[in-house]
């Protein structure tokens, strides 16, 4: 009976167990940004600033410290964090529902499970992601000049920096690169869809290693296939969050698809920069993104183990 009651249980959207999945999914995202956090400053400079130099993640890390002091390798934290953590908690929260919902957990129910989680978690964080964005940013010395820059505003908080985008652009400027982002749920897609098939094929029974070290390189490995494949729009994405890129001088630009400028602004770093404008900052992204991973994935398991042997809750 009390396997059955937990059964019924998870099988609810509304549910203990989906709420501690989000809670360690959240916990461990927040933990991880945290310790790699200055090469996510120096992916998005990168990403942002065509003209930045050392191009080499840990020179320019050392760099930026050096010259703008090491505080300012930690601009922004505390709003990503609280993008991570959001994002991950809605993100769990969904895709641990939507499975739990499903006859049987198959890649391609993992797949399907993922992508409508994905979806579900861009609307809901993608202001919070402009706003990291913008923080991060605030106050930096652009090398790169490009058309359409925009002011410079000076913001002191996550909640000011929000209302004030608003308020000086509008409130749709909130979803700046949410179409990119809709696209982009093919990474969190692909990186849930692989750890949970490594799961599943036990790499254990490869190779004799133990549950912990398991934990790590399924994160890393997951997360590194979804990056590799998804890189070209984190960094359209990346720029059209950060508002250097957004006037358009000339106004039938206007009048395109969500789609149509994304795919404008890919060509236009193509034209300038050629194919390699691309992965611009990928070596740091994968730095930072496949250990953030590993160290994400490792403190959610054992988090979980944990917290779901304490509540009494059937994993």
């Amino acid at each position: 009976h009390i396997k059955q009651h937990n059964m019924a249980e998870a099988s609810s959207l509304l549910s203990l167990h989906n709420l501690l999945q989000a809670v360690c999914g959240a916990c461990g995202s927040a933990t991880s940004i945290a310790a790699f956090y200055p090469l996510e400053t120096v992916r998005t400079r990168l990403q942002v600033d065509a003209d930045l130099s050392p191009r080499s993640p840990i020179l320019l890390a050392l760099h930026i410290g050096r010259s703008e002091g090491a505080r300012s390798l930690y601009r922004g934290l505390p709003s990503l964090v609280l993008a991570l953590s959001v994002t991950n908690f809605v993100y769990f929260y969904a895709f641990h529902g939507l499975r739990a919902m499903c006859d049987t957990n198959t890649a391609s129910t993992d797949f399907i499970c993922a992508s409508i989680a994905g979806i579900v978690t861009v609307l809901v964080s993608n202001p919070l992601w402009v706003v990291n964005t913008r923080l991060k940013l605030q106050g930096v010395s652009f090398k790169a000049k490009e058309k359409g820059e925009s002011k410079e505003w000076r913001y002191n908080s996550v909640l000011g920096c929000l209302f004030g985008i608003a308020q000086r652009e509008g409130w749709q400027a909130l979803w700046s690169g949410t179409s990119s982002s809709l696209m982009l749920i093919s990474n969190p897609t692909l990186q849930y869809s692989c750890y949970e098939y490594l799961k599943r094929i036990q790499m254990e029974s490869i190779v004799a290693i133990s549950p912990h070290i398991r934990h790590l390189l399924n994160g890393a490995l997951s997360k590194f296939v979804a990056t590799v494949f998804t890189y070209p729009l984190q960094l359209i994405q990346t720029q059209r969050r950060s508002g250097r890129f957004t006037e358009k001088p000339n106004p039938q630009m206007n009048k395109k698809s969500s789609f149509l400028s994304l795919v404008d602004q890919g060509s236009t770093i193509i034209k300038r920069y050629g194919m390699a404008g691309l992965s611009r900052g990928l070596e740091s992204k994968l730095l930072q993104t496949v250990l953030s991973a590993a160290l994400m994935f490792f403190i959610y398991e054992e988090m979980a183990n944990f917290v779901f042997s304490i509540a009494g809750v059937e994993r």
